[in-house]
């Protein structure tokens, strides 16, 4: 009896991690992951002019909650609308929208 009181707890343990795992993806956190360590946080108001005109070109319903900038100049930015949805984008110094990756072979 008390080992099946323990395999349900930790399966239990096992679902919820993986309910974690797909909210994370939904939101691009868990796919981006290792990219969060090649960026630092930066202040909204640092993105250069062009990433923060097209935020509010192509992405008028939402705000810039964070900003995190990599060392070859291209920005992750996490958007936020009023319904608390986040969503990621990755764009150049130049304010065009890319992948991660786009500049490195």
């Amino acid at each position: 009896m008390i080992v099946a009181i323990v395999v349900s707890i930790f399966s239990a343990q096992g679902v919820l991690a993986q309910d974690e795992l797909a909210l994370n993806d939904e939101y691009g956190y868990g796919s981006y992951e290792y990219e969060q360590q090649e960026y630092t946080e930066v202040k909204a108001v640092e993105l250069p002019m062009a990433v923060q005109e097209a935020v509010a070109r192509d992405f008028q319903k939402l705000r810039i909650v964070k900003a995190y900038m990599a060392k070859d100049n291209t920005y992750k930015i996490i958007l936020q609308d009023n319904d608390n949805n986040k969503k990621v984008v990755f764009a150049s110094a130049n304010g065009e929208w890319i992948t991660p990756n786009d500049n490195k072979s």
